[in-house]
Formats: structure tokens, C-alpha cells, sequence
């Protein structure tokens, strides 16, 4: 487990302890789990899947992975919807 914040321009959409998170790297898609190496990146269009059970979409961000945090800024998202079973994407 470890700590996710997400955060926009306007509010902190989200901020709770998570298992795993999907997103939308630029050419690639990541997945961060507990004590995942440390990493700061920029994120493009597309969503972050939060557990596979939910997700926001967003159309570009920054994604910092430290010490076992997981902090995203994002412009203002889309809802949190659910996400369907299978592949997070």
C-alpha cells in the first residue's frame, strides 16, 4: 500500500491509500505499486486507473513516485467512473 494524491489546479481530487495505480505515461502506460522505484514524469491524455476498480481521465499531468508516495497533478479531471474488468485501458 501506499499514498496517492492527486491533485488539480483547483481542489485535491483524491487523496487516500491505494494497491496500484495506472497511467498514461508519453509513450508508454506505468504501473506503480508499494515502494516502486522513485520517478518523475509528465503524463498525457489518457486515465489513471486507481486499483483497477476506478479511474479519472485527464488530458495531461506530471507524476512524482517518492519514498512510497504517489503524488499527480493534473488539470481539472474528469469524475472518478468505475472501470470495467479486464485490461485498465
Amino acid at each position: 500500500m501506499f499514498d496517492l494524491t492527486i491533485i488539480s489546479p483547483k481542489r485535491v481530487v483524491l487523496e487516500e491509500t491505494v494497491e496500484r495505480v495506472f497511467v498514461d505515461g508519453p509513450e508508454t502506460e506505468y504501473e506503480f505499486m508499494s515502494y516502486h522505484t522513485h520517478v518523475v514524469g509528465t503524463l498525457r491524455e489518457g486515465k489513471v486507473i486507481i486499483n483497477n476498480k476506478r479511474g479519472l481521465l485527464i488530458k495531461k499531468g506530471i507524476v512524482k513516485f517518492y519514498e512510497n508516495k504517489c503524488v499527480i497533478l493534473v488539470e481539472e479531471p474528469e469524475d472518478v467512473h468505475a472501470v470495467p474488468s479486464g485490461k485498465p485501458k
